[in-house]
């Protein structure tokens, strides 16, 4: 069957090649029409023989550990959806399905996953885009042939486009009308925005610009919802056993925005390692002042004053007049996922105050890998002094400069803190601490949140009467409201009931909700019953979330059992985690091996990590030998000296 004139359009054929790593091309004669005498040849390719990442599925979190570029693939509802269709065109029946989503929400990577089905059968894959999208696809849709998936990756380039998109979308409902070409699958993916746009009725009666487009479109999509469902993310939990990249998601990702996250990562690194030198001076401080213990929002005026000593002297003497804004408009720029390294934070109407300004969450857990054994400069503290308005803030950062033997500035933080009036939860203002010491629910419950209290009382009612799936459906209830510590006690309720899946997944689905606690107490469940290697999986789950404590635990008990090297081994981990102890037993370690130059190196590290006041380590007197009492190690004389400070050598 010859396709009809207004389908295809005279001129060349070019069908776009799908590069990959030694991939051989195969060439498919082109159909010759009257309207197209001089098309090529359209090039395809096995399926089998197709990179995703050629495909466009977005890069992924790059992790040393994994081999795979992709992470593990979780089902989710429109996979089934999906698979339907998919099957219905190995049936032999041509098939049109467009996956409508926000940004960076699976949409790509849903449709490869869906057509491996297809590989087997030696399905092929033509994916237009040389010299635009459009053309290709205007030119080449008339040749293809059976057995063939068109990959039309966010199609709105093909059918949008004025004048080419009406003429792509008739070529397209030829193509699945077509018998003799059977069986065909189009696969396109669409933001919301566009599918409204090429699928709305006319405004005025007698011009329809989209008719060919609503045509074929109307009722072949299948929508990809942003989030993960409680179910679809128990799955991602099983699936993070295995792989390091869906674990950090599950630790980083914001409302269970799992495919956000991996996808957007890359693009916020990406943009992180190429900024100016005022742009990555402003991520530093926002890194640092979170690792240290402020809120999530930051104030302007102390981002802009801190960031001073962050830059050398040839970089703040080429900064332009105007670099602060330069800085944030870079910073502030989305990627994939909306998700900006530096987000200007949205005030609430009728709300005055300073602009103020929030990391993104995978770059303030970047900070804290990679700026762990980093101690701020002198603008950092000064600024604070003068511009963080909450005492919770001015206090984190006095535990932080004390426990770096920044002994000055912990003075005069806490003359500070003592200055500024104690924060209203009512206000609405981040009270809490960024680690959970104790799981206590005896002041966490929000006023307003009466039904939220009521669902975890049911919840714990249940679990007293041995109703375990009831009791884990209504905490989880609890966990989307407002409170999850219920959810990680529930968990844990499950791990002495002998249902260990079970509580894994709970303990995890809490953490993600905000209740890390339940993973560290499940590390000890575990060690207690001789568990060890899954103690230590389950501790090293709770150090993504911020506790590394249980690290720390974990590592003293194989040390007291005279199992030194795992010890070691584990107090390594704690440190790429940042525990504050974990470089001075690391230090202990080199010296007790009588490596002391060693030693004294990671000891002057583990003092800028943050050490000096921590009082769970056992080190030796290296300590003393670094600095006499008086002298801050970066040189500057104390004001005064207490041997308080020295209390844990």
């Amino acid at each position: 069957m010859q396709a009809s004139k207004d389908s295809v359009a005279a001129g060349r054929d070019v069908g776009a090649v799908i590069t990959g790593d030694n991939n051989t091309i195969t060439v498919l004669p082109t159909a010759q029409s009257a309207s197209a005498p001089d098309q090529k040849a359209l090039v395809t390719r096995l399926i089998s023989e197709c990179h995703p990442l050629d495909l466009e599925v977005h890069h992924a979190i790059h992790v040393a550990s994994e081999e795979s570029e992709l992470p593990a693939y979780v089902q989710r509802e429109h996979d089934t959806h999906l698979q339907h269709i998919v099957r219905a065109a190995q049936g032999g029946k041509s098939q049109l399905c467009v996956l409508v989503g926000e940004s960076s929400t699976g949409k790509t990577r849903a449709a490869w996953e869906a057509i491996q089905s297809l590989a087997a059968d030696e399905w092929r894959l033509w994916h237009p885009f040389d010299p635009t999208r459009a053309n290709a696809a205007l030119t080449g849709l008339a040749a293809v042939g059976p057995k063939t998936v068109v990959w039309l990756n966010e199609a709105q380039h093909y059918l949008a486009p004025p004048g080419v998109g009406e003429k792509i979308a008739a070529a397209l409902r030829t193509l699945l009308a077509d018998t003799h070409r059977a069986p065909i699958l189009v696969l396109g993916t669409l933001w919301p925005v566009h599918w409204d746009h090429l699928t709305s009725l006319p405004i005025q009666l007698g011009e329809d610009p989209q008719e060919q487009s609503r045509q074929l479109l109307t009722g072949r999509q299948i929508h990809v919802p942003d989030a993960f469902t409680a179910q679809e993310l128990v799955a991602v939990h099983g699936a993070a056993q295995a792989d390091e990249r869906l674990a950090q998601a599950l630790a980083g990702a914001a409302d269970r925005r799992i495919t956000q996250f991996l996808a957007g990562v890359p693009a916020l690194l990406d943009r992180y390692k190429l900024a100016r030198a005022g742009a990555r001076a402003l991520l530093h401080v926002a890194m640092d002042a979170r690792r240290l213990g402020c809120g999530i929002d930051l104030p302007a005026a102390f981002l802009e004053e801190a960031a001073m000593d962050y830059l050398s002297e040839s970089e703040l003497n080429s900064l332009d007049d105007d670099w602060f804004e330069q800085a944030l408009s870079y910073t502030g720029r989305t990627a994939h996922g909306n998700t900006a390294l530096l987000r200007r934070t949205r005030r609430r109407p009728g709300t005055e105050g300073e602009d103020s300004f929030r990391l993104a969450d995978y770059m303030e857990q970047h900070g804290r890998r990679t700026r762990g054994q980093i101690c701020p400069p002198a603008s950092f503290w000064d600024a604070a002094l003068r511009h963080l308005p909450r005492r919770t803030d001015v206090s984190a950062l006095e535990s932080a400069a004390s426990a770096r033997w920044r002994l000055r500035y912990a003075r005069l933080l806490a003359e500070r803190a003592h200055q500024l009036p104690w924060p209203s939860p009512a206000l609405g203002l981040d009270v809490r601490p960024p680690a959970y010491d104790e799981l206590d629910d005896s002041d966490s419950w929000p006023v307003d949140h009466l039904t939220c209290r009521a669902l975890a009382d049911l919840a714990f009612t249940a679990a007293q009467a041995a109703d375990y799936e009831q009791a884990a459906a209504l905490a989880l209830e609890a966990a989307e409201c407002c409170q999850p510590d219920a959810l990680a006690d529930i968990a844990l309720q499950h791990e002495q009931a002998g249902l260990p899946v079970e509580a894994s997944e709970l303990a995890h689905q809490a953490a993600a909700h905000g209740a890390p606690l339940g993973l560290s107490h499940l590390a000890m469940m575990r060690e207690e019953a001789a568990l060890f290697e899954q103690a230590e999986h389950y501790a090293r789950a709770a150090a993504e979330y911020g506790l590394t404590n249980t690290l720390a635990d974990l590592a003293a008990r194989r040390e007291a059992t005279g199992d030194k090297e795992r010890a070691e081994e584990l107090w390594e981990a704690a440190a790429s985690y940042g525990h504050p102890a974990a470089l001075a037993n690391i230090a202990r370690f080199r010296y007790e091996s009588r490596d002391v130059e060693e030693a004294a190196r990671i000891a002057r590290e583990a003092l800028d990590q943050g050490d000096a006041a921590y009082p769970y380590h056992h080190t030796s007197p290296v300590w003393r030998k670094l600095w006499p009492h008086g002298i801050e190690p970066d040189g500057t004389p104390t004001s005064h000296h207490d041997d308080a400070w020295l209390h844990t050598w």
